[in-house]
């Protein structure tokens, strides 16, 4: 999977390749000038190798599609088709547009995780700070002085002691079910039984739903205005989902409509596209202007997982700074109880 700068550099790549193609440039000319002022050092050379590929005869989708890391299958598809028909700008407009919408889909969800991650490393290391570092010393003074320090403080100091004494332990055992999670969830099993899963769960579920379908749609529709045929478009737009469940699902939709189902009977089966997805795209099979109808499903999903994550996000942020409030509170309190008793040590 491309980074997120590998990303942002293939953005800008095809919105000036789009741009000049419009201007009706040759294809070798337009090669040629983006090689030297395409952004990433890797995606420039392999610009620099496609123009040279190109000026040899070899096709320019065929060149593209030897950069799988660099220019996805969705990306190649789409472009092999505006060239057949000779409207290869065209194509690369809707493929700038659909990495634009992607990139900004992505940005948002992870800042939506940003804040809850921060507070938690935040408490993570108050915590040490004071199991470590604060705590031990009034530990000293009390023992020294033969007196039971606070309960809280106690209690905290005896978890600082089995972290302290076990953090490898601990660590290796967070480390190891992580890895083993993750083997797991690379499995073809796995990966359908967590995507599933993720799909149900409350409150991030939804997003994860929308997200998934908002890729598809859009990913859909860019190659059916491209004149990609309906079988290939809806078997490369399945794994643009990102979720193993739905794309499976979109697989075995196509297989129904290669029987000779029709396209909206066959998303009806599944309860998943049930709602606008349906509707757009029984309305656009009907008229027959699918694309038109399946972009704008895909725009209502990202305007509503703009909405969502916003509405998540008010509510998780509140959530994670009382809870974490209250626990960085607690430790405070558990710190200052011996100041207040070392008067009494004092006085002792």
């Amino acid at each position: 999977m491309a980074s997120n700068k590998d990303l942002a550099n293939l953005l800008i790549f095809t919105n000036q390749f789009a741009s000049m193609m419009q201007s009706q440039l040759q294809l070798v000319d337009v090669l040629d000038n983006l090689a030297m002022e395409t952004p990433g050092k890797a995606l420039r050379e392999a610009v620099e190798e496609i123009a040279a590929d190109v000026r040899s005869g070899v096709d320019f989708a065929d060149s593209l599609d030897n950069y799988p890391r660099l220019f996805s299958e969705i990306f190649v598809n789409v472009v092999r088709a505006g060239m057949e028909s000779g409207r290869l700008a065209d194509s690369l407009t809707q493929v700038a547009i659909y990495l634009n919408k992607t990139d900004q889909v992505n940005r948002k969800l992870k800042g939506a995780l940003s804040y809850p991650i921060f507070m938690a490393v935040a408490f993570f290391a108050m915590f040490n700070a004071m199991v470590f570092f604060i705590l031990p010393r009034f530990a000293v003074m009390f023992t020294q002085a033969k007196k039971a320090l606070p309960a809280p403080t106690q209690l905290l100091l005896d978890m600082g002691a089995v972290w302290k004494n076990n953090w490898y332990f601990i660590l290796g055992a967070i480390v190891l079910s992580y890895v083993a999670a993750r083997i797991w969830a690379s499995t073809e099993e796995g990966r359908l039984v967590w995507d599933e899963y993720k799909l149900r769960m409350p409150i991030v579920g939804n997003l994860w739903r929308m997200s998934a379908l908002a890729r598809f749609l859009r990913t859909f529709a860019v190659q059916i205005r491209n004149e990609v045929s309906l079988l290939r478009s809806l078997r490369l737009a399945a794994s643009s989902s990102g979720n193993a469940f739905i794309e499976e699902a979109i697989l075995d939709i196509a297989d129904e409509v290669e029987r000779g189902v029709s396209v909206s009977q066959a998303f009806r089966e599944y309860d998943i596209f049930s709602g606008i997805v349906m509707q757009m795209i029984s309305a656009g099979e009907e008229a027959g202007n699918l694309s038109d109808l399946l972009l704008s499903a895909a725009d209502y999903f990202e305007r509503l997982l703009e909405t969502q994550i916003e509405t998540v996000t008010g509510l998780i942020n509140p959530i994670m700074t009382v809870v974490i409030g209250l626990l960085i509170s607690g430790m405070m309190i558990a710190a200052f109880l011996p100041v207040f008793s070392i008067g009494s040590i004092a006085g002792g």
